[in-house]
Formats: C-alpha cells, sequence, structure tokens
C-alpha cells in the first residue's frame, strides 16, 4: 500500500512549480499590467453594491470560498468509490494546473478588461446573440440546481451535526463587524483577523457542548425551515454591499479551511497513513473516460468558478498583478482540497467494498452510506485526531471538518444567488434594473425544487452542465483574447478536450445499457441531449468566431506587408 506522506508531498511540489512556471507563462500571455485600472475602481464612485476595490488576502479568500463549495469534496469521493484514488490524484494535479487554474485566470482578467461583464454577456459580445441568450439561460438554470442543492446539503447537515449552529451563527456575526471595521473604520485587517479567527474557533467548542435543533416530530418540516432559513439569508447576503457580508465572511471562511487544510497536511506527514482504498478500482459501474472527468468537477476544472470569476470577483479586483494569486492560486487551493480529501477518505477509513463493518475505525462504503460530509469528517477526525492534540479529539476534529464544509456550501450559495442576480439584470432580462426583484426571481424556482425535491433528478446532470459551461467559457475566452491579437492556443486546446470529453458524457449516460433512455428516464434524456443540441450549437459558433478572428488578423497582416 502507498503511503499517504509520497502523494501530499509530490502534489505540493508540482502545484507550486505550476503556479511559479505556468501562472507566470499565463500572465506574459495575457499582457498583464496595472497601468489598466479595473472595474473595481473605476466603478467604485458610483456607489455599487457589487463593484468595491478589495485587499489581495480578502478576495482571494472570497474567491476560494465562493468557487470551493461542496465540489472538490464530493467529486473525489464519488470517483474513489467508482475508479479508486489513483485517477483522481493524477487528474486533479494535473487538471488543476493546466486546465482548471488556466480558466478562472483567464476568465477573471477577460471580463475584467471589459467592464466586469459576465460570461453570457462576453459570449454575446465575442461569439454572437444566439450563443450569448443560449449560454446566458444554461448559467442561470445550473446556479438555481447549485441553489437548491446546497441549501439541502448544509440543512441536511445543520440537522445532523446540530452543534454547527452556534459557529454558524457566530462566523457571519463577526464577518459583519469585520466589514465595517476594515471599510468604515479603517481597522488593521490582520489584527482583526486574529481576533476574529479565534472567536470562531471558541465557538466550535461552545457549539459542540451546546448543541441547537428544531424540535418537531416531522423531519421534513424541520429541513424545509432549515432550507428556507438559508435562502433567505442568500437573499439578503446577494442584495447587500459586497464589502459588508459576503466579502469578509468568505475571508475568515477561507482563513478557517487553510487552518484545516493545514492541519491536515500536517497530520497526513506526521502520522503518514497508508491509503486503505485501491489505487485502481473497477467498480464497474462507469467507464474511467469519460465520467471521471465529469465526476471529480470542481478539483480540476469547473465551469462554476469561471461565472464566479467574471461575476463577483472582477468586480473587486483592485490590480491586474493580484489576478495570478486571486484565479489561478484560488484554483490550485480547491486542487490542493480535492487531494486531502481523497487522502483522508482513502487512508482514514478501511476499505471494504462488500459493506462490512471492519475495526472502530469503520469503512468508507459504511460511513458513505450516513452521507459525504460525514464521510469526510469521520476520515479527517481519524488522521488528525491521531496526533494527540490537546481539545482536538477525533469527535471534535470531525466537527472542524463539518463546519469547514458547510462554511463552503454557505458561500457557494448566497454567492450563486447574486451571481442569478447578475445574469437577469445584465443579460437575460436586462430592463429589470431592481436588484430585489432579480433576486426573488432566481431564488423561488430554488426553493421550490428544494422543498419538493424535485431537483434530484436534474442534478444528475450538474456535472456534465458544469463542465460544458467550462468549455464554452473557454471557447468565449479564446474568441476574446485572439480578438486582442494574442496568442491563446493555450486555451483552445483544453476548451476542445473539455468539449469533447462532456459532450462524450451526455450521450454514454443517455443511451448506454442502464442509461437514461433504457431505464425510462425520459425527462433526463431530453434534457441531455437538448443539452447536448445546445453545446453544439454555441461550440460551433465559437468555433466559427475564432477562426474569423484569426482570419482577420491574418488578412490584415497580408495587406499591411
Amino acid at each position: 500500500m502507498v503511503n499517504s506522506i509520497i502523494i501530499i508531498l509530490a502534489v505540493l511540489i508540482w502545484m507550486f512549480l505550476g503556479y511559479k512556471v505556468y501562472g507566470s507563462f499565463i500572465s506574459r500571455r495575457l499582457g498583464i499590467t496595472d497601468k489598466n485600472k479595473t472595474p473595481a475602481i473605476t466603478h467604485h464612485e458610483k456607489g455599487s453594491v457589487d463593484f468595491s476595490p478589495a485587499k489581495k488576502p480578502f478576495l482571494i479568500g472570497h474567491h476560494f470560498a465562493s468557487i470551493a463549495g461542496a465540489g472538490p469534496i464530493i467529486g473525489p469521493i464519488l470517483a474513489i468509490s467508482y475508479f479508486g484514488w489513483l485517477p483522481i490524484v493524477l487528474w486533479v494535479s494535473l487538471g488543476s494546473v493546466l486546465i482548471g487554474a488556466m480558466h478562472d485566470y483567464t476568465t477573471l482578467i477577460a471580463s475584467v478588461r471589459n467592464k466586469a461583464k459576465g460570461m453570457s454577456s462576453l459570449a454575446k459580445e465575442y461569439l454572437n446573440d444566439r450563443a450569448g441568450w443560449i449560454f446566458g439561460l444554461m448559467i442561470w438554470i445550473t446556479l438555481i440546481l447549485i441553489i437548491t442543492v446546497f441549501s439541502v446539503s448544509a440543512a441536511e447537515s445543520i440537522i445532523g451535526a446540530p452543534s454547527l449552529v452556534i459557529p454558524l451563527i457566530t462566523i457571519t456575526i463577526v464577518a459583519i463587524i469585520l466589514g465595517m471595521g476594515v471599510q468604515k473604520w479603517k481597522w488593521n485587517y490582520k489584527k482583526a483577523t486574529i481576533i476574529g479567527t479565534i472567536i470562531i474557533l471558541a465557538s466550535i467548542v461552545i457549539g459542540y457542548e451546546i448543541p441547537i435543533t428544531i424540535s418537531l416530530a416531522n423531519s421534513t418540516v424541520v429541513r424545509n425551515i432549515w432550507v428556507t432559513i438559508i435562502i433567505l439569508y442568500a437573499g439578503m447576503a446577494s442584495v447587500l454591499p459586497v464589502w459588508f457580508l459576503l466579502r469578509p465572511r468568505d475571508y475568515l471562511s477561507s482563513i478557517q479551511m487553510g487552518l484545516v487544510m493545514l492541519l491536515g497536511i500536517i497530520a497526513i506527514i506526521i502520522t503518514h497513513p497508508t491509503m486503505n482504498a485501491p489505487a485502481l478500482y473497477n467498480s464497474g459501474v462507469f467507464p474511467l473516460w469519460p465520467i471521471l472527468f465529469i465526476t471529480v468537477a470542481c478539483g480540476a476544472i469547473s465551469g462554476f468558478h469561471g461565472l464566479v470569476s467574471s461575476g463577483t470577483t472582477s468586480k473587486q479586483l483592485s490590480k491586474e498583478s493580484h489576478g495570478r494569486a486571486v484565479g489561478y492560486g484560488g484554483m490550485l487551493g480547491e486542487g490542493l482540497l480535492a487531494i486531502i480529501v481523497t487522502i483522508v477518505v482513502s487512508a482514514g477509513l478501511l476499505w471494504n467494498p462488500e459493506g462490512g463493518v471492519i475495526g472502530m475505525a469503520g469503512t468508507f462504503q459504511t460511513t458513505l452510506k450516513q452521507g459525504w460530509i460525514v464521510l469526510f469528517g469521520t476520515g479527517f477526525g481519524n488522521i488528525v485526531g491521531a496526533l494527540g492534540i490537546p481539545l482536538i479529539t477525533t469527535g471534535v476534529a470531525a466537527l472542524l471538518g463539518a463546519f469547514m464544509v458547510n462554511q463552503f456550501i454557505l458561500t457557494s450559495v448566497d454567492t450563486s444567488t447574486r451571481l442569478g442576480r447578475f445574469v437577469i439584470t445584465e443579460h437575460l432580462t436586462p430592463k429589470i434594473k431592481n436588484h430585489y426583484l432579480a433576486v426573488i426571481i432566481t431564488l423561488i424556482p430554488a426553493w421550490l425544487l428544494a422543498i419538493t425535491n424535485s431537483y434530484e433528478i436534474l442534478w444528475r446532470l450538474f456535472g456534465s452542465s458544469n463542465q460544458l459551461i467550462a468549455s464554452i467559457s473557454l471557447i468565449t475566452i479564446t474568441a476574446y483574447f485572439i480578438s486582442k491579437k494574442k496568442k491563446a492556443g493555450f486555451i483552445a486546446i483544453p476548451a476542445i478536450f473539455i468539449l469533447v470529453t462532456t459532450l462524450t458524457g451526455l450521450t454514454y449516460l443517455t443511451f448506454r445499457s442502464g442509461g437514461y433512455l433504457s431505464n425510462g428516464n425520459y425527462v433526463l434524456a431530453i434534457i441531455s441531449m437538448l443539452m447536448f443540441i445546445l453545446g453544439i450549437v454555441v461550440a460551433i459558433e465559437g468555433i466559427i468566431k475564432v477562426f474569423k478572428h484569426k482570419k482577420s488578423i491574418n488578412t490584415k497582416k497580408i495587406s499591411s506587408q
């Protein structure tokens, strides 16, 4: 069996070199310069609740917390159960450095240089109106699904771990005070961060001792109450000034997650457990390609990241030179999180595909039946608890891991709600300028899908739709940079790979034996094929546009000679 210390050290070195070498290469290709004033500076004077120049650490925190969510945890866990841990480690390592981080960085800079417009608006401008409108609709539907599923996931985790309630309330209050202190009262953000972090960590211990529950006989009603509270919170957070709640809360969440990741890395290095899960495993459920690349998703590349980069993050970037740390570095942070998750669930739990209970630590299979948050928390608790640190027992470490996961889920919910508002007011129905109305239009379908469980059918297509958005975003960005006479092969090649992989995945899941059609899931089959057609239409429009831009540039070169 492979020792986990080899994996974590190899990945850390690889990602460090990726940031330094490939990140610098991309910066040169994009022509990064601080001579260009960013929209956060030029639009801030207009008093917008969305445009606000952020300190670099705050924006890194916001971006990292917003993009991460549950993706880098759910994806690797499912993929391990299908294929073993080795394919996940290889794809996350290669994908995050060469594709995902590049995707986040380039979409961020393209948006910044286009008045912080979102991806659907950029598609409309650099592809055509039809492609832009179709893309915008795909994005809006995907955001509704994200809000729905993450709201339900957060609600169920609170019900399963009522010790989370006090820490969740505490971090929200501390975030508001920090936001006001830094923005209005000019506090020293470093000192304020330390104090705020100590308060939040203390609240975890208090929450562990004083769990808060809603005592009702009907569990469905309890879940729906929490879902409603979370969605109302998301609506409120999406219309408040970004510096007031969203940015400081994401920043504090990232600080907490950073500490958890550091604790996990230290625990892996010191205890260096062996990987109990097999390196390669054939579950017989799916083929490695294309399903691995759709399942892991966020840990390697995610279309949702481009929406965040071109949505909230681009409206807060104070200097172009901060873009590499925020966009490229933020994605590497998510990739590292996915690797840590892979290790703790593969080495922190025993493996038994037969499903029987082995030993006190439990098994991957039996723990997964209790939910992916419990699986991650248990694996993390088993490894960190082995360090013997005072107060950080296995139980407290498991709660700490669950709290961090819940934090990131909630940041994705409120960021997605704000992004949904952007898509409506900027693109789909630009005549609607009222922020509250745009938020209501986005949240009502999400709430209805959540309380009726209607989303469960559609969610199966999320991995495919997410990757489809990523490929179309990269095609759009390719068209933009080529129109600006910049070489964009490093963007176009990954775009084609992700597009082909995703379209193959949609076809396979629809027509395979045991797929949507053969199982009578005609709704899924129809939606899957609609996505396939829409993806093809937008991709063709994009490829045609790219070749037109290249032809125009070559013609101008010839005429000037």
